[in-house]
Formats: structure tokens, C-alpha cells, sequence
């Protein structure tokens, strides 16, 4: 560091200037700037934290279970195969299926036609409070399924998740085009005749 010593300044003392030195502190515009930042920041984070914090992560579940339900419909209307997505209320858990071809899905499903590798758990905090296929009516407890034919139809179905804050989703899936409407609450449907 180098002092240049200057003259006598105008209040009678010897002033020494610092030269090769920056400023040492920050200014109050900088410190306003970088406030303003973090709190951005933490708002657009605040929201996905405030789901998992809340007792589950709804839309997280909600988007899994659609994406599977628009994978099997494509699946089923390509391969021209029927399909079905096994909802477990038990384990909050949900996985495809193939049927096999000779038979139809009337009842239980054997064990050799499930295909456990592929099962994906909800998130913790969520679960299944019932599935509605509305030709079949409403399971509470074990194992629901919702038929995907070859045709490219599906069961008029309506998913009820909830979280452990109480908070629940309706999912409805259209039986002609397959595409999952999403309700806030718990929404009941008719029997349609």
C-alpha cells in the first residue's frame, strides 16, 4: 500500500490518501439489491417447499398418475392390447398391467399378470382415499383398476387423493379422449345413464 501524504487540508490536519485500495464496505443501494434478490429467490421456491411440508405433495402424485394414464392409453391404442392401471390403496402404491388375452378384467387380478417392477409409489404424505369407476362403483380398500381398451377408451374413472394435511385432489378421467381434469376437493359423479 502506498500513502501519498497531501498537504494541510481545510481544517488545519494532514490528510493521507490510500492508493491500490477499493472501498471496504458495501453501499446501501448494493446490500437493497441483494436483499430484493434472496427474497425472489425464496418466494419461487417457497411454493413447491410449502406442498411437502404441508403433508404430501399433491400435484406430484397428481402428475405421476397422469402421466401413467396417458402412457398406458397410448400404449393400449397402439399395440391394440388392453391395458390397466392398478391403483393399491393399501401400499399407496400404482402399477400397469397387461391382461391376459383371453380373458377380461371382471374381477381380481392373478398374480401372474401383474407386473410389480413397474410399481411407483405416491409421495410420502399422500394416498389414495378411493377410485370411482363409475360402471364398476367405488373401492376404499385393496386394489382398484382402471380398464384402458384397445380402442383407445378408458373407464370413467374419478381418483381421490389426499395428503396428510386433509387437502384432496379429484382426478377424472374422460372415458373417450383419456385426458385427466383435475378437481380441488373431492367431487362425486352419478352413475351416467
Amino acid at each position: 500500500m502506498v500513502k501519498v501524504k497531501m498537504g494541510m487540508s481545510a481544517t488545519g490536519r494532514n490528510s493521507a490518501v490510500s492508493v491500490g485500495r477499493g472501498f471496504a464496505g458495501f453501499t446501501l443501494f448494493e446490500m437493497i439489491i441483494v436483499l430484493f434478490i434472496v427474497s425472489l429467490f425464496l418466494s419461487l421456491v417457497r411454493v413447491p417447499i410449502e406442498g411437502m411440508l404441508a403433508g404430501g405433495d399433491l400435484g406430484r402424485g397428481t402428475r405421476m398418475i397422469m402421466s401413467e394414464v396417458t402412457r398406458l392409453r397410448g400404449e393400449a391404442a397402439y399395440a391394440r392390447k388392453p391395458q390397466a392401471l392398478v391403483l393399491n390403496m393399501t401400499e399407496h402404491s400404482f402399477y400397469p398391467l397387461e391382461p391376459e388375452e383371453d380373458r377380461k378384467l371382471d374381477g381380481s387380478l392373478s398374480e401372474t399378470e401383474k407386473r410389480i417392477s413397474d410399481k411407483q409409489m405416491l409421495p410420502q404424505g399422500v394416498y389414495f382415499e378411493d377410485v370411482v369407476v363409475l360402471s364398476r362403483g367405488k373401492d376404499q380398500e385393496g386394489e382398484a383398476y382402471i380398464r384402458f381398451y384397445a380402442n383407445g377408451c378408458v373407464d370413467h374413472s374419478l381418483i381421490h387423493l389426499k395428503n396428510s394435511a386433509n387437502h384432496t385432489y379429484t382426478l377424472e378421467i374422460n372415458p373417450i379422449t383419456g385426458y385427466v381434469r383435475i378437481h380441488d376437493g373431492y367431487i362425486e359423479k352419478k352413475k351416467e345413464r
